[in-house]
């Protein structure tokens, strides 16, 4: 609690003194009178008092003694002086008067003269020591009489010289009373609001301080005494950046006023150091910097990463995931890369199995939100009114069989983040207008509540069927098709990248021997062909399926063309794969069977390098002409 002292100047004007603090509001200080002649060093050091009020040398030696105490001058006035002056206007009977005052501001000896007819001969004096040379040195010079302070009074007692007291009145002491109340309640303020800066800065642990633009530390936390002092209970403050820290780069971003990072290694510890200019108007008038652990931060970011993969919350995958050889696909990544690079929707367009998840938790661990959650939600897996709660969350009551307390909906969990809303072409219309609202106002409202919540999250969306048909049959919201489709990718389905289902293949066949704690099987190269054959319609799902029920049901060591064709030429619904085949390649080359025949013949090839040319495996090559 703030402490004030005052010292009364005489004992005169204790009563007045008390009577008017009673009317003063002083219940958040201590308020203690003293009164205390001279410049005694047992009354003037080590004062506990943050305010003192006092008068003349008194005051400016309790100052200068105890640099941290705020002093409030009683001011002695002309006034003052002029009455104290008069009241011994008949002892003087022309003799020279001496006055003796810390402010010779106080007393233009000429005018004075001009108007009490005395003689004065004026000194400043801010100690006893002054006090007692200014009077003999005036005692010298004539003067019978002397006008000053307390201390004065007493040391002409002592030497038998008459003397006269300066007093103070009544309406400076209210002054100064008022005064330093004020400066108390300014002081409280400022002590709270600089021990909750200190709490703040000590409950992080960060590294923190701050330069003023001389590089001299103006506040720190016990951890920035710890990691450059060895000690906690140190202080910083005061001392120059270069003297504990000269590798600091910190002059720039005063220069600049731009905000800077780097990686340094302070003792034996990496530490990620942040520059900051502490701007007053336009002004950078110091700055703030903080060190964090790296090696903490690691810690930090797998204890998030940890709980939000807990929860589901968490992309997985990243673009170099994407084992591909295709030229379409590698520009395709290229892209969804700059799109990962802004904040703007995301509309991803392809077939069952061919990776959207896959781009769009890419495009999330890309991206500027990618320690933030990420998740994910079919829309077509679930009914409408389970899907709104779901996305949107509910309050406590809101439906029967609500939990107590309400609960969070996917779009909070994911704020800050990325939420995926698959199958988005599922979306029931009533749905669609609540995520319009989302994309517009950036806000959501719980089942069955009444406020809004704020939400800052980036939405990506994906579809496999045709939406302009939904959107042209009504089942999909024009308005919500443009908004979710600002930046799109089409990925193209696997039998339109042959080249990469052998990457892809061997891949699972690599991942899935391994889990299974088998020897990778040898591949023999007559299976790539009969694979880039099939239709695939699964994409590369149904390829990571097929690769998995070869590791397991192999014996041999080798994948081979028996295999293939004695197993794995049927589907999941039982329909054989060439079939599919058929017609597929009739439907999307137009390469009928009745000119194959006439077709090789003019190419001139042999028959691997025509059924190569036109996409088609040897064995369906052979197939055909058979059948011709």
């Amino acid at each position: 609690m703030i402490k004030i002292l005052v010292v009364v100047p005489y004992e005169e004007l204790y009563t007045q003194v008390r009577e008017y603090l009673g009317t003063l509001d002083t219940r958040d200080f201590i308020v203690e009178l003293e009164h205390i002649v001279g410049t005694s060093d047992r009354y003037i050091k080590q004062r506990d008092a943050d305010i003192v009020v006092a008068r003349g040398i008194t005051g400016r030696a309790m100052a200068r003694e105890n640099p941290n105490i705020h002093l409030v001058d009683i001011s002695i006035s002309s006034s003052d002086l002029i009455t104290a002056l008069w009241k011994g206007l008949d002892q003087y009977q022309g003799n020279k008067v001496g006055v003796i005052v810390t402010d010779v501001g106080i007393c233009d000896s000429t005018q004075l003269k001009d108007l009490t007819g005395i003689d004065l001969l004026v000194r400043k004096a801010e100690d006893e020591n002054e006090v007692y040379a200014a009077i003999e040195e005036l005692a010298a010079q004539g003067a019978t009489t002397f006008v000053g302070g307390l201390t004065l009074c007493r040391k002409c007692d002592a030497l038998k010289l008459h003397s006269i007291h300066i007093k103070t009145g009544v309406e400076a002491m209210k002054r100064a009373l008022n005064e330093a109340v004020a400066a108390a309640r300014s002081l409280n303020r400022e002590r709270t609001r600089a021990n909750l800066v200190t709490t703040v800065l000590n409950n992080t642990e960060d590294v923190m301080f701050a330069l003023n633009r001389h590089g001299l530390v103006i506040a720190a936390n016990s951890q920035a005494s710890l990691l450059f002092l060895g000690n906690l209970e140190n202080s910083l403050e005061g001392k120059h950046i270069d003297d504990f820290y000269p590798e600091a780069s910190w002059r720039p971003t005063l220069e600049t006023q731009v905000e800077s990072e780097a990686l340094q290694t302070i003792g034996s510890q990496l530490m990620l150091v942040n520059h900051s200019p502490i701007m007053v108007d336009t002004e950078s008038v110091g700055i703030l910097i903080t060190c964090r652990n790296v090696e903490a931060l690691r810690e930090t970011e797998q204890k998030i990463r940890k709980e939000l993969s807990a929860k589901g919350l968490v992309a997985h995958y990243h673009f170099g995931n994407i084992i591909c050889e295709n030229q379409q696909m590698k520009q395709l990544i290229a892209t969804a890369y700059k799109y990962s690079q802004v904040d703007s929707n995301v509309f991803i367009i392809g077939e069952t199995g061919t990776g959207k998840e896959l781009f769009a938790q890419s495009i999330h661990n890309a991206s500027k939100r990618s320690s933030h959650p990420f998740v994910a939600v079919n829309c077509a897996a679930l009914p409408e009114q389970l899907l709104e709660s779901e996305l949107f969350g509910y309050t406590e009551g809101s439906f029967s069989g609500a939990v107590k307390g309400g609960k969070m909906g996917l779009f909070e969990l994911a704020h800050k983040g990325t939420i995926f809303l698959d199958e988005i072409g599922e979306m029931p219309l009533q749905i669609q207008a609540k995520i319009l609202r989302v994309l517009q106002e950036r806000e959501i409202r719980r089942v069955g509540g009444n406020t809004v919540i704020p939400i800052d999250v980036r939405i990506i969306s994906a579809t496999n069927i045709n939406i302009l048909n939904r959107v042209q049959n009504g089942a999909f919201r024009q308005d919500l098709y443009y908004r979710i489709n600002l930046l799109n990718l089409k990925i193209p389905p696997l039998r339109q990248r042959p080249e990469d289902i052998e990457l892809i293949f061997r891949h699972f066949v690599r991942k899935y021997a391994s889990e299974a704690g088998k020897t990778v099987p040898l591949i023999d190269p007559q299976v790539i062909p009969i694979m880039q054959s099939f239709v695939w319609q699964g994409n590369i799902r149904e390829l990571r399926n097929f690769s998995e029920r070869m590791v397991i049901l192999n014996e041999s060591g080798v994948i081979d063309r028996k295999e293939v064709e004695t197993f794995y030429l049927f589907d999941d619904r039982g329909i054989p794969q060439e079939q599919l085949l058929d017609k597929n390649v009739e439907d999307n080359r137009s390469v009928g069977a009745s000119s194959l025949a006439r077709q090789l013949k003019e190419s001139g090839l042999d028959r691997d390098a025509f059924a190569k040319s036109i996409g088609l495996s040897r064995t369906t090559l052979w197939r055909r002409l058979r059948n011709e």
